[in-house]
């Protein structure tokens, strides 16, 4: 079968056969056969079953990092709170919301907890209780008050003999002379009143004496000690002797026959 092509002014007989054929790569060049769209679709399909799970965790690490820095943020003001009101608050503000859908609990509230405070997130991290209510903090203990000192310069030997010393040190520098060395006077001098230390302590009279500070037994006790070379010394108050800090020299001596002793060796002994 024939038939004729006309193109411009020209006519060409041509075979039927030739036309089907022609139009038959007109429609290959021109679209996608329905197997080829159906490979195509399955590639995607497939690429989405692998894709869709990693970015679900992508977005789901995400969201456990905002849920973390909401929970440093919420102990941060805790701690805040805190510094500032010296109780804490245990409150947790609305705008930090797990992104997850979690809920915050407070792990840690007790201050006194080395811990404290601690946040937990139902979701990420820590385990909540099925009460989430958070237990209200235990009350911090009242201290047990120190007890008043004995005298207003200490209690101890070591600490009222020092604090004589310094008051000593610094009349010397004000007046640039020592002050007296016997009677009221040599307490008054430094400010101390002589009623107070007529009275002994744990034992012991104190008497600062100009450039010195005396240590001597109160009746019905004795005074042991021991000098710079190891031997043990016994003052009591019939003996009508002491031990005596010497600023000049900076050294404790016994008056009895003023051998140097060491003072930390002091103990005090009832007859």
């Amino acid at each position: 079968m024939q038939y004729i092509e006309i193109k411009g002014d020209s006519i060409r007989r041509c075979h039927a056969g030739a036309l089907v054929n022609r139009q038959s790569r007109l429609c290959s060049a021109a679209g996608f056969t329905l197997v080829e769209m159906v490979v195509v679709i399955a590639l995607i399909g497939v690429l989405l079953s692998i894709a869709a799970p990693l970015l679900a965790d992508y977005l789901e690490q995400g969201r456990k990092a905002k849920c973390l820095s909401n929970r440093y943020n919420i102990e941060q003001d805790e701690r805040s709170y805190y510094l500032h009101n010296n109780a804490p608050s245990l409150v947790i503000d609305n705008r930090y919301q797990c992104a997850s859908g979690g809920n915050y609990v407070w792990l840690v509230s007790d201050p006194t907890s080395p811990d404290y405070p601690r946040v937990g997130c139902s979701l990420h991290y820590g385990e909540i209780p099925a009460d989430s209510t958070p237990a209200p903090p235990t009350p911090t203990p009242t201290p047990t008050p120190a007890p008043a000192p004995l005298t207003s310069l200490g209690s101890t030997p070591t600490e009222i003999t020092t604090a004589m010393i310094d008051l000593i040190n610094k009349y010397v520098q004000q007046n640039h002379n020592d002050p007296h060395s016997s009677g009221n006077r040599a307490f008054t001098d430094l400010g101390l009143n002589p009623a107070e230390w007529a009275q002994p302590v744990n034992g012991l009279l104190y008497t600062p004496a100009g450039e010195q500070v005396r240590i001597e037994p109160a009746p019905g006790y004795s005074l042991n000690i021991t000098d710079v070379r190891g031997r043990n010394l016994t003052i009591t108050s019939k003996s009508n002797d002491n031990v005596f800090f010497d600023l000049n020299k900076d050294a404790w001596y016994n008056s009895a026959n003023d051998r140097k002793v060491d003072i930390n060796t002091l103990k005090v002994t009832k007859n």
